[in-house]
């Protein structure tokens, strides 16, 4: 137990530390990004810095696994040039149980970051998007984050109504418009099923328009219309709902109202796994870390250590990446985007675990 509160107090230490120390670079170059605000807002540096202060946890949440990459790396290499693995071992102690420390390690920081994205990112991305539009832009900030049952003033006589809007495909479902005469009475509805923007135009399908002057009677109906609006691509583009930034209720929700709307939900699905994929992937890490840094041989180099073990942290994210291009693309399931690398390292991970407690370095 003592050689465990041991281990974990210099993981969390180290982790501490480096993760610091990439949050306070990072932070520095956006301040350094942002001084452009100076000029174009006449905003202080100051208000720069909050700005960019305000970006901290969604910094943390995406720079997490290289801090632990980097933490695990320190940490070993500091036990393995006090000889405190070896005499570990020597003692009774297993490689396994080693193992299991870090991996109670990775557990704690992957519930933490979970945390983190779940319901800390969203709250204060939002503060920050209302600060840069009052404080350093000087204006009103008015957000449309709903993609679902959206409505939209367009003028003192039009109102439009969609049921979900596809702000990434910019495709808009079951869309109702009314127009009030001066006398705030309803003159006439348009309704379609589905736009679809091509680049230049809308596609609507099965338009109809109805004037409700006096008796209300169908005027037009096409199976499909070609329009250019403004209004349409207003509503499109005025979303600033970040899709990473939803929530995974939030998310669930969003998944089953694009299926019932007959629409593709698989770049939600993407998210909604990667919610817990990415914590996941910190206890992939560190496990795949720990082995690979462990070296009981007279001939070991610590930069050999530390390179082979950074090559394999990278080499995960690397699939990582591939993986989730491959999701986009429709190539592989959403599911097996998010998890595939987690299955394929895991594999890989009890393989070096076995040779390490079987005495191969």
């Amino acid at each position: 137990m003592i050689f465990n509160r041991y281990l974990i107090k210099m993981f969390f230490r180290k982790l501490i530390f480096v993760q610091a120390f990439i949050l306070v670079i990072y932070t520095s170059f956006l301040v350094l990004q942002h001084t452009e605000y100076i000029s174009e807002y006449n905003s202080s540096v100051f208000e720069i810095l909050i700005f960019d202060l305000m970006k901290m946890p969604y910094s943390l949440y995406q720079t997490m696994p290289v801090a632990v990459i980097a933490a695990t790396i320190f940490t070993v290499l500091a036990m393995i040039k006090n000889h405190e693995i070896l005499a570990y071992v020597s003692l009774g102690g297993r490689i396994r149980n080693i193992a299991a420390v870090f991996f109670g390690a990775g557990l704690v920081v992957g519930i933490f970051l979970f945390f983190i994205g779940e319901y800390v990112n969203p709250k204060v991305e939002f503060a920050r998007d209302k600060y840069e539009k009052e404080v350093i832009e000087g204006k009103e900030y008015n957000p449309r984050g709903e993609l679902s049952d959206l409505w939209v003033k367009e003028s003192d006589n039009r109102f439009i109504n969609v049921s979900v809007v596809d702000p990434v495909d910019k495709i808009l479902v079951n869309v109702v418009e009314y127009f009030y005469n001066s006398e705030g009475k309803i003159v006439k509805i348009v309704d379609f099923d589905r736009g679809v923007y091509n680049g230049s135009e809308w596609i609507l399908k099965d338009y109809k328009v109805y004037d409700t002057t006096n008796i209300p009677k169908m005027v037009d109906n096409v199976s499909s219309k070609v329009v250019k609006s403004e209004a349409y691509n207003n509503i499109v583009s005025i979303i600033n709902t970040n899709p990473k930034l939803l929530t995974v209720d939030e998310l669930d929700n969003l998944i089953n109202l694009y299926r019932s709307k007959g629409l593709n939900a698989d770049k939600y699905k993407l998210l909604f796994y990667n919610k817990f994929a990415h914590p996941l992937s910190i206890i992939i890490l560190i496990l795949l870390i720990v082995p690979l840094t462990i070296s009981f041989s007279r001939q070991y180099s610590y930069i050999t250590l530390a390179a082979r073990a950074m090559f394999a942290g990278f080499g995960f994210w690397l699939a990582v990446a591939s993986c989730e291009s491959m999701g986009r693309a429709g190539i592989i399931t959403p599911f097996l985007a998010n998890f595939i690398p987690h299955i394929i390292f895991s594999l890989f991970i009890v393989f070096m675990l076995y040779k390490k407690e079987h005495g191969n370095n």
